[in-house]
């Protein structure tokens, strides 16, 4: 089985009760700081109706559930030093949360990269109600649907037996799926290559296409102007690119053309 999250955790240098205080703190600031922000863009009419500001409204309930549901597990475990209550019921459900947050994280982040591009470039598409709903809302739903209903069959429902370990974090993640190759193969390069790469390419993209419009124009490039919206899609380019394709690249190696300790050595 390819286990490539599976770690023996107490070998790790990081002490679960300093853990549990990192992961305590950190969720006490981001909680505070998604229900802010959330806040804001609710309760304001303009700002809850705008269109660009729609993927980052259910970006944030996403990551808000996933603060409230699989952060709260993990100061469980390491408090406690292993999974309670250690039922199988808890571990599928730990993994599923786990899994489908993360992964509607990187495709809505995904779908919000290619949608700027259109809120900038082609606002006519979004001209009618129609246009926008097949547009904008739609890829939105099905693309969050989707992610639910593949993680809900393959950990929920697999044709496979999982080994639980409670004595690890989210059971030792034991998700036995990875044994059949065509699903694993799906999964990392759908679900998590292609929405990364997405990220990065249409991020860069932007910032070129903004740059070339101005240049275009005969437009002077205020780069003062410029700095922020740079900063910003730089950043988020850079951080996708080097945290989440190399660990991708050698899983999806490691599940096409090597064995599984081949992986785990690199990491």
């Amino acid at each position: 089985m390819i286990q490539y999250k599976v770690l023996q955790e107490r070998d790790v240098l990081i002490p679960y009760p300093i853990r549990f205080w990192i992961f305590l703190i950190s969720l006490i600031t981001t909680l505070a700081c998604s229900i802010f922000v959330l806040y804001h863009l609710l309760i304001d009419r303009t700002l809850r109706n705008a269109l660009n500001n729609h993927a980052i409204i259910v970006l944030l309930f996403n990551n808000l559930m996933y603060q409230l549901i699989d952060i709260p597990l993990s100061l469980s475990f390491y408090h406690l030093g292993n999974v309670w209550p250690a039922s199988p019921i808890l571990c599928l459900f730990w993994m599923f949360i786990d899994e489908t947050f993360l992964s509607l994280s990187l495709i809505l982040v995904a779908g919000a990269s290619i949608q700027r591009h259109i809120l900038i470039f082609h606002k006519r598409w979004l001209s009618t109600d129609k246009k926008r709903f097949f547009i904008h809302y739609l890829p939105i739903v099905i693309l969050s649907f989707y992610i639910i209903v593949f993680h809900f069959i393959t950990i929920l429902f697999p044709p496979c037996q999982n080994i639980f370990n409670y004595q690890l974090s989210v059971c030792g993640y034991p998700l036995c799926y990875y044994d059949i190759r065509l699903v694993l193969i799906w999964d990392i390069a759908i679900n998590k290559i292609l929405p990364t790469l997405t990220i990065v390419v249409f991020s860069i993209a932007l910032l070129v296409r903004v740059l070339l419009q101005r240049r275009r124009m005969h437009q002077y490039v205020q780069w003062r102007k410029h700095r922020k919206m740079t900063i910003q899609l730089l950043a988020i380019a850079m951080l996708y690119f080097f945290l989440y394709i190399p660990l991708m690249i050698i899983e999806l190696i490691q599940s096409c053309c090597m064995p599984a300790e081949v992986g785990v050595n690199i990491e």
